[in-house]
């Protein structure tokens, strides 16, 4: 680790709360302020310490970098920093640049040969604005460090050149203990199951999926510019993002009844979104009419991807621990049921539904072009290639957020059948990927049942769900919380004896 630094830095500057030790919440009073190291913070400061200069850059309202000093010193690692900035000091908090640009000016390095490393989107704005590198954290500090200066060119290449281990010792420890459990071997069915896989996935003995948060992906399609397979016009898309931003869609409601926190991201609507609540990554707007170009080039596919790889990254970083799909983007239904049919092995007729309520001729014109673009993509083995042809920009966002979000160990909960596209598509690329995705339900649409069976996923609900959004997979996330809650609350039959 300390050579790849030191090949590129002379300083790593970090961040405080939610970086390097557990974030308290506001208000809390200093003299009350616990102290708890993240994981990998420790090994990371060894083996820089000696190597580069060390500095933390965190923002204040009344703490000093001495009372700083002070905390990290009854946990041992106040001496590894050859600086501390506390911004309250300063009167002047990041996003604003000036905090790292005094840690700099202090360690009397130059800014291109510093990174600085955070949890949120303000740290990111601080160190672009004053011309350090900048890195994510996660849930292992030393992982993302070393993932990101091995592929620092982008999060899509730390999701494709990153791979995750799953363990299987650690699914067979939850499940001994659910065994061990006051209730019959076995009673609690899928729970178990669930808890245990999260286990594997995140290498736990005590698995969760706190805190939980979702994006919701939007994007147009070419092909439904008319009426040939939605009555639905394109506008709906962009409009439905709107809806989301004023927290009145029903994935708004849900994710609010589960606690899961919204991320809403157009990433190729046809119109901008207006609401803050939306961000605006577009990469185009609106793909190709799939029967006559290649929905995207082979670039905008990439760059939508890296929308979603960057969409997980900044989501674990903030302290997400498990990650819900959700889409939107009117006649999506199609090029999934296309896509679903090319890595599956499947024809039209078996994945084509009815998507939003379509009639019988509707229906009729939407399996002929799903055909269509089945022989299209015959040839093509490249996957980034078959979405380039047949895909959606909300499609390949969600596969790059998939492969981000798996490649650091934390659980992604697929909802329906363009989630599902978006993960044979993810699997494709990357295979076992699969051991770290949780099927939420079985969507009405017969594409996701094709999906689900090539992917080798058992669906934890079954409530003919078809709205899309992220709806299934937020519905599941009280199921899959009691789960883990079980796991660690329930008494032991050797408790009772």
């Amino acid at each position: 680790m300390a050579d790849l630094v030191k090949a590129r830095f002379d300083a790593v500057l970090f961040d405080l709360g939610n970086t390097l030790i557990k974030q308290e919440n506001p208000g809390v009073p200093y003299e009350s302020l616990a102290v708890e190291l993240l994981p990998g913070v420790e090994q990371l400061l060894k083996e820089l310490y000696g190597q580069v200069k060390i500095g933390i850059v965190s923002n204040t309202q009344t703490i000093t970098a001495g009372d700083i000093k002070k905390k990290l010193a009854i946990v041992g690692i106040d001496h590894y920093f050859d600086v501390v900035i506390a911004t309250g000091e300063l009167g002047i908090h990041k996003p604003d640049p000036a905090p790292i640009v005094a840690a700099i000016k202090a360690l009397d390095i130059k800014a291109e040969r510093t990174i600085y490393v955070g949890d949120i989107e303000t740290d990111l704005q601080a160190a672009n604005s004053s011309g350090t590198a900048f890195a994510y954290t996660g849930p292992d500090i030393y992982q993302s460090m070393h993932q990101y200066l091995l592929h620092s060119d982008s999060a899509l290449d730390r999701a494709l050149h990153t791979q995750p281990t799953y363990s299987q010792a650690h699914v067979d420890a939850v499940q001994k203990e659910f065994d061990g459990l006051a209730k019959p071997v076995g009673s609690l069915g899928k729970l178990e199951k669930v808890a245990a896989q999260i286990a594997g996935i995140t290498h736990s003995h005590t698995p969760t999926i706190d805190p939980a948060a979702i994006a919701v992906f939007g994007g147009d399609h070419g092909i439904a510019a008319d009426d040939s397979v939605t009555p639905w016009p394109q506008a709906i898309t962009g409009m439905m993002l709107e809806v989301m931003g004023d927290k009145k869609a029903a994935v708004s409601v849900l994710a609010d009844v589960a606690d899961v926190y919204c991320q809403y991201i157009n990433v190729g609507a046809v119109s901008d979104s207006k609401s803050r609540a939306v961000r605006n990554e577009r990469v185009k707007s609106g793909t190709q009419d799939v029967r006559t170009d290649a929905a995207m080039t082979r670039e905008e596919v990439i760059a939508a991807m890296n929308v979603g790889a960057q969409t997980a990254e900044r989501l674990i970083a903030g302290g997400s621990r498990s990650l819900c799909t959700g889409e939107v983007g009117i006649g999506n239904t199609t090029p999934s049921a296309a896509l679903i049919a090319h890595f599956a092995n499947a024809n039209a007729q078996e994945v084509t539904g009815r998507g939003s309520g379509i009639d019988d001729a509707t229906y009729v014109r939407k399996v002929e072009i799903v055909e269509q673009l089945i022989n299209k993509t015959k040839s093509t083995t490249d996957p980034i290639d078959v979405l380039a042809q047949i895909g959606g920009l909300e499609i390949a966002a969600l596969t790059g957020y998939i492969l981000r979000t798996t490649s650091l160990q934390i659980p992604v909960l697929l909802d329906g059948v363009i989630t599902l596209a978006a993960a044979t598509v993810a699997e494709a690329m990357k295979p076992n990927t699969t051991s770290f995705l949780i099927a939420a339900h079985c969507s009405s649409e017969p594409g996701s049942k094709i999906a689900l069976k090539h992917l080798g996923l058992n669906p934890l609900l079954d409530l003919d769900l078809r709205l899309g959004e992220g709806t299934g997979a937020l519905l599941s996330i009280p199921i899959i919380r009691s789960a883990c809650q079980a796991l660690s609350r329930m008494a032991r039959i050797s408790d009772l004896l």
